[in-house]
């Protein structure tokens, strides 16, 4: 009797671990999202970019502004985002560029650099001038920051999203974009 006791109640710790320890590990991250921990590891990387795909897989991506040019090289992304008025908001270049962000570190398993630019062009001098300027980095990203960048709004960026992402305001960004 003692023997099928044992056992019984093996099987029945057995059958309870099963259900309970998934839950466990849900709660734990849910936790963890609660409390503002941040992923030491970033997984995802779904696609692997290259000489092949790279025009195909940028030019996917839900961009309200246009891109005006691309680079690859040594896993390297550079991206030239362009502002042809004054008709588009910081915010909606702000979004922008956190979608390619978001592209470059949680979408892809070999950027481990992306040199941002967003560009105006003037059709009427022909003339292009630089707005803002990122150098953002696989080991320095975090979501965090990331979220930072897409709520900002219409303003200038926190000192904490400029150094985060090396991000520079031209003159000519914060005259014309950024209202006093």
């Amino acid at each position: 009797m003692n023997r099928a006791w044992w056992v019984g109640a093996v099987l029945l710790l057995s059958a309870a671990s099963a259900v309970v320890l998934p839950k466990l590990a849900d709660l734990n991250s849910v936790l963890h999202k609660e409390q503002g921990v941040v992923e030491t590891f970033i997984g995802g990387g779904h696609t692997t970019l290259n000489e092949d795909n790279l025009v195909d897989t940028l030019g996917a991506l839900p961009l309200l502004l246009p891109i005006d040019s691309v680079g690859w090289k040594n896993e390297v992304l550079s991206l030239d985002l362009k502002v042809t008025s004054s008709d588009h908001e910081p915010d909606e270049i702000y979004k922008d560029m956190a979608q390619v962000i978001s592209f470059a570190f949680q979408d892809t398993s070999n950027v481990n650099q992306l040199l941002l630019r967003i560009i105006v062009e003037d059709k009427w001098l022909g003339s292009r001038r630089l707005l803002l300027a990122g150098d953002i980095r696989r080991e320095e990203w975090s979501r965090e920051l990331q979220r930072e960048l897409e709520s900002a709004g219409n303003n200038l960026l926190s000192a904490r999203v400029q150094t985060g992402f090396r991000i520079s305001e031209s003159d000519l960004w914060k005259k014309q974009f950024i209202t006093p």
